[in-house]
């Protein structure tokens, strides 16, 4: 029976690193006050937040009463550097430009180097 437990462990950290790591990452922006064209923006429906690192993956559709930071999670299988942009959207669907491009490294090298050995403490 101790042989399964350990087999499975094994396999649980093996598959783990397999499939990638999940990231728990919040966004903060600040909202739009004005339309494209200057005038006062009066319909703000929501916002909309892409992955860009790797094509253009949208990762949620966020109501613009929506409390911040947004909380999400984003899984990569290496060390990589992600980047973001959000838009808004108004009620009648128009999208603005992407905000600035915000950036998150993460480095999956989380293996200790092995220990120093044939340490020697002598008298001086």
């Amino acid at each position: 029976m101790k042989w399964v437990v350990i087999a499975s462990m094994m396999l649980m950290v093996v598959c783990g690193s397999a499939l990638g790591a999940t990231l728990n990452l919040k966004a903060t922006w600040t909202p739009p006050t004005t339309n494209a064209d200057g005038t006062p923006l009066t319909d703000l429906a929501s916002y909309n937040l892409y992955r860009t690192d790797s094509g253009r993956t949208l990762i949620g559709n966020i109501s613009s009463t929506a409390a911040q930071p947004y909380l999400f999670s984003v899984t990569v299988n290496s060390s990589t550097t992600l980047t973001f942009v959000i838009t808004a959207v108004d009620t009648s669907g128009n999208e603005s430009a992407d905000s600035n491009t915000a950036s998150y490294s993460y480095n999956s090298n989380t293996v200790a180097p092995s220990a120093p050995k044939n340490l020697n403490v002598q008298k001086q």
